[in-house]
């Protein structure tokens, strides 16, 4: 298995390390405890797969190298300049421009995951200031990239935790690395202004991309209010996100710094709503209320996960 492939064999092991790690949750250092190992079952996995990698079976795991793949070219087709290493601009055209520039400044920082690439010196601030003065004279975007950010690269370990927690929000290791990237001073609590720093963007893109009603951000946080359920009004911890149910996670991240999959979820939710509705009604009134929840509750267990579904696109 990919014998005499120098280059797909050290990605190949570089990707099945840093799932490892991501799967275990909490490795945000590069170390791993005895119990997050054991909670992974790495052992089984491996013993799964003695007779080689099956990129058919349903349920590849870990060491998929159909998963490999897609995580490789995603990086490949984004590194323009093939030297392995992904700066800001890079990042821009993920997606046909789909993230804000503020979600990817914190992300190129490596404030989602910690980074031996991102700045370690602020610039200074009149040449930086001159700078942004001398793009805006030139009629560049009102969200000129940062320019702490010309020293930040992503390298491919890093793309990895990125594209995971991207594609499938919902994963414990998803949740924290975008709240992380959200929590602008750290403290642990995202407030209504640190929110607002990152809807500020997506409502100017929505000025200038989209015809129809605007939502505000007073009218947003009261639905991901109702949604949340913070133990405290108007300050979201960590703790309050991974109390509530999956699919309304995607949601809430996404209307902060993913315009177009924020815009997706209304008609994806509408869908899925019919779908229930039409279980419920071929189910009643053969069926007892308490067994068509229990049928409701399956079927959303049934969904596809984000990541294996995207991946086998």
């Amino acid at each position: 298995f990919l014998e005499g492939q120098g280059q797909f064999l050290q990605s190949y092991t570089e990707t099945v390390v840093e799932r490892i790690f991501y799967a275990s949750g909490r490795s945000w250092d590069g170390k791993m405890q005895l119990s997050q190992f054991r909670k992974i079952n790495v052992a089984g996995i491996l013993g799964s797969i003695e007779d080689g990698i099956d990129v058919n079976i349903s349920n590849p795991g870990l060491f998929s190298y159909k998963h490999f793949y897609v995580l490789f070219c995603s990086f490949f087709e984004l590194d323009l300049n093939r030297d392995s290493m992904l700066d800001a601009r890079d990042l821009l055209r993920y997606f046909n421009g789909t993230l804000s520039r503020r979600i990817i400044s914190r992300i190129m920082m490596g404030k989602g995951k910690p980074s031996e690439h991102a700045p370690k010196r602020p610039p200074n601030d009149a040449k930086a200031k001159a700078k942004a003065e001398k793009r805006r004279a030139k009629g560049g975007s009102r969200y000129d990239l940062n320019v702490r950010l010309s020293d930040c690269r992503m390298t491919y370990t890093d793309f990895i935790w990125f594209l995971l927690s991207e594609i499938d929000k919902t994963s414990p290791t998803a949740v924290e690395y975008w709240f992380r990237c959200l929590d602008l001073d750290g403290d642990g609590v995202l407030s209504i202004y640190e929110l607002e720093y990152f809807y500020d963007e997506q409502i100017s893109r929505m000025e200038e991309e989209m015809a129809g009603d605007i939502i505000m951000l007073d009218d947003l946080m009261c639905q991901l209010s109702d949604l949340v359920r913070p133990e405290h009004e108007g300050m979201i911890t960590l703790k309050d996100l991974r109390r509530v149910p999956p699919t309304i996670i995607p949601v809430f991240f996404d209307a902060f710094m993913n315009l177009s999959r924020f815009v997706e979820h209304e008609s994806r939710t509408s869908c899925l709503q019919r779908q229930l509705a039409q279980l419920s009604m071929r189910a009643l009134p053969k069926t007892s209320f308490e067994d068509v929840i229990q049928m409701r509750i399956e079927f959303l267990a049934s969904l596809p996960n984000p990541w294996s579904e995207f991946a086998d696109l």
